[in-house]
């Protein structure tokens, strides 16, 4: 055995690093085996200091049965007395009980330390698993989105489609009765003044709980305007704050916005007013309709291709996040037994600490009244 580091200091020239367990025990003959030998009728009662060092002494599995048998007599010789009054022989157990007691902890540490690398590598192995359904889930979603993404796409641009042949049927209406323009005029100045009273007014005032929406709102008005290209770099910003955080600058963009609008709004009544198209723009703008209706075609039938494909891959990721779920669900028992063994050996330890090491600290170390009295005076 090693020294133990929490053994008492014992003043003599040359403490004995190691004893045979043979030379601790009794000689034959002597009072002490007479006593050992002689039958008991009841069995004395064992303090629990004591019982826990004991405890130790059995655990210690490398420890020869002819020397347990010896240390396991003289624990209650050795440390029961104060560690004042020991003589030489109980000081040299007590040596003996301490290197014990940390051998007995130093396996159980091992113990746990290698159950606590057993559930690391579990637990990175499982950490692998989770990552790569975290990641198959985020895919999942991402197809999923992308799904309902193309799904919209197909039922706008089928919406869009039926839109532009509408817009060719009011173009030739207009072709006959020669209120295209005007009809358009009308309808944009609609759109302009729900935007100046609805939208920009809620911007403006601040009195709307999510401004950014009513900008959102704005955007189809304003792509059909020449807004000044610092001023469409401005806009977003601008209004998505708050009407009390505004500076001479925002109100500068803010009140910009409105005049362009205005101006819109002021043109197309001009020409609801004032627009008699002749027959030659009439004719442009069947044909311009009659294009539009035809890109809308096409663009109806890419998104319904689209959505096949977004489908298949939707699907794909369905699966592959199953099987990774199912992996995972899998390794689950393998983990949890993995730390329930690791957590009762961690437990194994504190216990020995407690009622094993604790005990023989306290013991070790107790002094005789008189010294503690002494020490405190």
């Amino acid at each position: 055995f090693a020294s133990s580091s929490g053994s008492s200091t014992v003043h003599r020239s040359r403490p004995p690093t190691s004893l045979p367990c043979e030379a601790m025990a009794p000689k034959k003959g002597t009072k002490r085996q007479a006593e050992a030998a002689s039958p008991v009728a009841k069995k004395p009662k064992v303090d629990p200091a004591i019982a826990g060092v004991n405890e130790a002494i059995e655990q210690a599995a490398d420890l020869p049965e002819s020397c347990r048998k010896m240390l396991l007599a003289s624990v209650t010789s050795a440390l029961g007395a104060p560690s004042d009054e020991r003589h030489e022989l109980q000081v040299a157990v007590v040596a003996m009980i301490g290197q014990v007691v940390e051998a007995v902890q130093a396996k159980l540490q091992e113990a746990v330390d290698a159950e606590g690398a057993n559930v690391g590598g579990i637990e990175a192995r499982r950490t692998e698993l989770q990552a790569a359904l975290a990641a198959l889930e985020e895919a999942l979603t991402a197809a999923k989105d992308d799904f309902d993404t193309k799904k919209r796409t197909l039922a706008q641009a089928a919406e869009a489609a039926l839109w532009a042949k509408g817009v060719l049927q009011e173009k030739q209406e207009a072709q006959r009765t020669g209120d295209a323009a005007m009809v358009q005029a009308k309808e944009s100045k609609a759109a302009l003044d729900k935007g100046i009273e609805v939208d920009l007014h809620a911007i403006t005032e601040g009195t709307s709980e999510s401004p950014t929406q009513n900008y959102e709102a704005l955007l189809p008005l304003l792509k059909e305007l020449a807004l000044d290209q610092s001023l469409q770099s401005a806009l977003p910003s601008v209004c998505a704050k708050k009407a009390a955080d505004r500076g001479s600058f925002d109100s500068m963009v803010l009140e910009q916005l409105g005049q362009t609008l205005r101006d819109a709004a002021a043109a197309h009544t001009k020409v609801a007013e004032e627009a008699l198209p002749a027959s030659k723009d009439r004719e442009a703008a069947v044909e311009a309709a009659q294009t539009d209706v035809d890109a809308a075609n096409a663009a109806q039938l890419a998104a319904a291709q689209a959505l096949s494909a977004a489908d298949e891959a939707r699907k794909a990721a369905t699966a592959a996040a199953k099987v990774a779920k199912d992996a995972l669900a899998a390794f689950e028992p393998e983990y949890l037994q993995a730390t329930e063994v690791r957590d009762a050996q961690a437990k194994k330890l504190e216990d020995f600490k407690v009622k094993s090491v604790g005990n023989f600290e306290f013991l070790r170390d107790n002094a005789s009244t008189a010294t503690a009295n002494t020490g405190r005076a």
